[in-house]
């Protein structure tokens, strides 16, 4: 299977043993509390930590779709009020349509997730749609949804579909049974593993995991996860390595030149030191300029005359 492999997260599987079978990212139940599926604080903190990617769905139970406009709204008003009362910012919002939709039920389906999806990209953010093909081809013709997730035979769904929900099988991640998911497409918001406010994954728990996060992780710390071994510590020890190189190529005079100018601007060296920092300098760059007979000692004399009145 092309793409990345999620998990649905309806058992609140462990975070850390996602990552280590391979799993990209997350479907996350918000704006449900009365479900046990749905998202906590600390749940949503720990898929962050692990470096998942995320993405936000509402669902009451097969028929949400049925209900029509009103409902949607007020579904994806939920979802986003409980998204950012846990921390859960900058990632998609859905709902579902989880059944088979006659074509008499396909024009309420339809104004069910316009009407959400308007709410959720008021708030900036990407709009989901998940259900079967007939559902999910009448979203993508209207235009209605930023991310399709498509449920049924592989064989329906297209290139342009970004999950297709694995019905051949699940997962066992821990004790808790996962519905897996295989991404096909880039998001079009990127992989939703990081947001401004996301922990920096622990090295050791994607290593060996051939993910996204693993390749960030070694470039940052390196392999195994030392830091000093990281391409970015590197690249700072380079670049450390050449600036000292930089100071010792300075001349004594040079060096007194700068802490001179450094001096004059805090107010803490007077214009006679500085012009005598400067006359060794400037003496050998003057002689070839200055008029015949003179000599770069009476120039250096004339300017700290200037300079001292």
């Amino acid at each position: 299977m092309t793409g990345g492999k999620w998990g649905d997260a309806a058992g609140k599987p462990d975070p850390q043993k996602l990552v280590r079978q391979g799993f990209e990212g997350l479907f996350l139940y918000f704006g449900t509390p009365q479900y046990a599926k749905n998202c906590t604080p600390a749940y949503y903190r720990a898929v962050r930590a692990a470096g998942l990617g995320a993405i936000g769905v509402v669902e009451h139970d097969q028929h949400d779709a049925e209900l029509g406009a009103a409902t949607g709204a007020s579904y994806a008003q939920a979802g986003l009020a409980d998204m950012a009362a846990q921390g859960a910012v900058g990632i998609p919002l859905g709902v579902t349509a989880d059944e088979h939709l006659t074509a008499g039920q396909i024009p309420t389906a339809v104004a069910f997730q316009a009407a959400a999806s308007q709410v959720i990209r008021a708030a900036s953010r990407e709009a989901m749609g998940y259900g079967f093909q007939e559902f999910i081809h009448a979203l993508r013709a209207r235009g209605l949804v930023d991310i399709e997730w498509q449920a049924g035979s592989l064989s329906l769904v297209d290139s342009l579909t970004h999950f297709w929900q694995d019905n051949t099988g699940t997962e066992t991640v821990g004790l808790v049974i996962v519905d897996r998911d295989w991404r096909r497409r880039p998001l079009p918001g990127g992989d939703m593993s990081f947001d401004l406010t996301t922990q920096l994954p622990d090295p050791a728990s994607v290593a060996g995991t051939g993910t996204v996060q693993e390749a960030l992780a070694t470039a940052l710390y390196g392999i195994g996860g030392k830091r000093n071994g990281g391409a970015l510590a590197n690249a700072v020890a380079s670049i450390q390595t050449q600036l000292t190189a930089i100071q010792g190529a300075l001349t004594q005079e040079e060096a007194d030149l700068l802490a001179a100018v450094k001096g004059v601007t805090a107010g803490a060296v007077d214009v006679k030191t500085f012009a005598a920092a400067l006359a060794p300098i400037l003496a050998p760059i003057l002689a070839p300029l200055l008029p015949a007979g003179a000599t770069p000692a009476e120039f250096i004399a004339a300017l700290d005359a200037q300079l001292g009145k």
